[in-house]
């Protein structure tokens, strides 16, 4: 998984609106599932001034109840599969 750790910051603060919560929530949240982590870091995260180490990658999914894929690209792979598709544009109809 070496895409660059700090991309996925705007994607943090995405998700965290999603889940209607602050900096701050997002933080106690982090802590209280281990991560050493305090508002600023998630400022800083979501400012792209810090990367985050797979243990923080993982606390965040866990924490923002989303995929890694959510995380680095915004979206689910479902999502991803489906804007990229195979030439066709057709949906597939499953009998």
């Amino acid at each position: 998984m070496k895409t660059k750790a700090n991309d996925i910051g705007p994607n943090v603060a995405k998700l965290r609106n999603r889940r209607k919560l602050t900096q701050d929530q997002l933080a106690a949240k982090l802590q209280i599932g281990g991560a050493e982590i305090t508002r600023q870091v998630v400022a800083n995260i979501e400012a792209r001034r810090t990367s985050v180490n797979d243990q923080q990658i993982t606390k965040l999914a866990k924490v923002l109840k989303c995929s890694f894929d959510e995380l680095f690209h915004g979206s689910s792979s479902a999502e991803l599969h489906r804007f990229q598709g195979n030439g066709n544009s057709r949906p597939h109809h499953h009998h």
